[in-house]
Formats: C-alpha cells, structure tokens, sequence
C-alpha cells in the first residue's frame, strides 16, 4: 500500500497535468469546432464546445479550387523529399564532425556554426538559386535548405556520446566507417532520428517564404501558398451565388478549415515517431 501523502501527491499531479493537456488541446479544438459550424452561428458568436449547424461549406470552398490537389502533391513531395535528403546530409556529416580524431573536424564544425550567426543575406541566395536553374523549381525549396546547421549541432553532440568501445570492437569485427555508421551508430540512434525527422518534416511541410520567394509557377505552388491565396480571395471577392447567403461571414471558417487542413498531415506523423522519444538510447548496447 502507498502511502496516504504519495496517493495524494498522484492525484494532484494528475489532475494538474490534465488541466494543462486541455489548455493545450482546447485552442486546436476550437478551430475544429469553428471550422465545422454553420459561418452564420460561427459570425454571431454562438459557440461553445461543440459545432452548431454542422457545415462543410469552408471545406467545400478549400477543396473545389482546382489547384488544391496539385499543391498538395507538391507539398508532400517537398515534405518527404526534402526531409530524407536532410537527414542524409546531416547524419553522414555529423559522424565525422563528432570524432575529434578526423583532422579538421573541429574547424569544419566552427564554420558550420559560423554560419548560424551570419548568412550570405536573400538577394545572395536569390542569385545563388538562379544561377543553379532552380527557380520555378521544387528543388529551390529542398536544397538550399537541405541542411540545418542547428540540428547538426545536436546529432554531432549525439553521436559524441557513444561510447567508443561499440565502435572500436565493430571494428575489431571487421566494419569499416561506413559499416559502423549503418550497422552500430544509426540503430542506436534511433530516438534522435526520429526528432531530428520530425523537426526537418515540419519545418518542410510549413514552408512558405522560400516558396514565395524561388517560385513563380502555378503549378510548383505549395499548400501553405495557396491557402493564404484562398484567404485573401475570400476576404477580397465574393463567394460563388451558390455561398452567397454565407457571403458576408465565411471568411472566419475558411481561416480555421485552412488551419486545420495544414495541421492534420504532419500531426499524423507525430504518433509514428513518439514510441522513440522516451527510448534509453544506450540500454543494452553495453554489456559489463
């Protein structure tokens, strides 16, 4: 039996905790709610906790635009593109960074850094591209920004942590550098693989500046472009004659269906990567 200040401690915790998880998850949920809800009850104020006069017309408006299916294509082309070569660049360059023994590494690792304080600036990068033949192109959106010298900064910390004794016994057996990298270092890695995943996927997903500024072309659009469009066009125009009783109000519904249609994708990879979050990087890779 536990006893009575610790059962105590247990519930106060977990009521607290659960208060926070709402206070975290009401701000999503009422975008849903408003998303979902008649745009005249949604003008007037009328909701609380659950849709009132259940409508899919803002979902309806997003949907029917004849470029949606081609941009989110795009999208995803970029998201999982984009987010495998990053992950390449960065765990292949983070395993020689990490050795103290490689010559140069600690120089090379400065003037990765270096390049967090200080950039060549837009213009510079603008030129860059165009000189590459990468404008109006969805390779302008992946490859500049290919590598994260931030998240290379914590796999290099990493892979620092590792004990050397796995490799130098992979190497007894026979490995090479890159046998070690694929075999030992990478399997052991797997929850700072995942993180880092995550955080190139989002970063690719949400992408808009890039997309703005490289592409010009319709159809090399991105998702999170073409919803801002959406948006102005509807606070801009009027709404077809079929819509038109909900002319004056949608435009609140459509912010929150645009909200919610370019949330949903990437919050679906979460649950796929979350088992190796909490994962002992090390347990049982050492035997005494």
């Amino acid at each position: 039996m536990k006893p009575q200040k610790g059962r105590l401690f247990e519930a106060v915790n977990g009521i607290l905790l659960g208060l926070l998880a709402l206070l975290m998850i009401f701000p999503f949920w009422n975008v849903l709610v408003t998303s979902l809800s008649s745009p005249h009850l949604v003008f007037e104020g009328q909701l609380l906790l659950w849709p009132k006069g259940w409508s899919t017309i803002a979902y309806d408006t997003v949907f029917k635009n004849q470029q949606f299916i081609q941009t989110f294509k795009n999208t995803i082309f970029v998201t999982v593109i984009g987010t495998a070569l990053s992950m390449l660049l960065t765990t292949t360059l983070a395993y020689p960074l990490s050795k103290k023994s490689v010559h140069g590494s600690t120089v090379m690792l400065f003037i990765a850094f270096f390049t967090m304080l200080f950039s060549g600036g837009i213009i510079p990068s603008y030129l860059l591209v165009k000189e590459l033949h990468m404008l109006n192109t969805l390779w302008a959106l992946i490859v500049p920004s290919a590598l994260s010298v931030f998240n290379l900064m914590i796999m290099v910390s990493f892979f620092r942590s590792v004990p050397a004794e796995l490799e130098e016994s992979a190497k007894m057996d026979g490995c090479n550098d890159i046998g070690v990298l694929a075999r030992i270092i990478v399997p052991i890695s797997l929850p700072v693989l995942a993180t880092l995943t995550l955080f190139y996927a989002v970063s690719k997903w949400n992408i808009f500046f890039q997309a703005v500024m490289y592409n010009s072309a319709v159809d090399k659009m991105t998702l999170q472009v073409l919803l801002r469009q959406i948006l102005v066009q509807m606070t801009n125009e009027a709404v077809d004659a079929a819509m038109s009783g909900d002319t004056p109000r949608i435009g609140v519904s459509v912010k929150m269906a645009m909200i919610v249609i370019a949330t949903v994708p990437i919050l679906l990879i979460y649950p796929f990567l979350q088992k190796y979050f909490a994962k002992g990087t090390m347990i049982g890779s050492i035997k005494g």
